[in-house]
């Protein structure tokens, strides 16, 4: 036996929460870091921190960052 039923309410759209920023930071280095580290290495963290610039810094520091 089949039993079909029409509802009247759609499900509930789905929401996605971006919480990246709760767990990603910049990555600090100290001089001797810079020393030993290869450049791809030295790149490749540079690329971290601007992306975590563009997206997670929080405004007020964003609207006094010197350009």
């Amino acid at each position: 036996m089949l039993t079909v039923s029409c509802a009247k309410n759609l499900p509930a759209k789905p929401e996605v929460t971006d919480t990246a920023c709760d767990w990603v930071n910049i990555i600090y280095l100290t001089e001797h870091d810079i020393e030993v580290m290869d450049s791809q290495t030295k790149k490749d963290i540079l690329t971290h921190n601007k992306a975590w610039q563009a997206n997670c810094k929080p405004e007020k520091a964003q609207k006094y960052a010197p350009e």
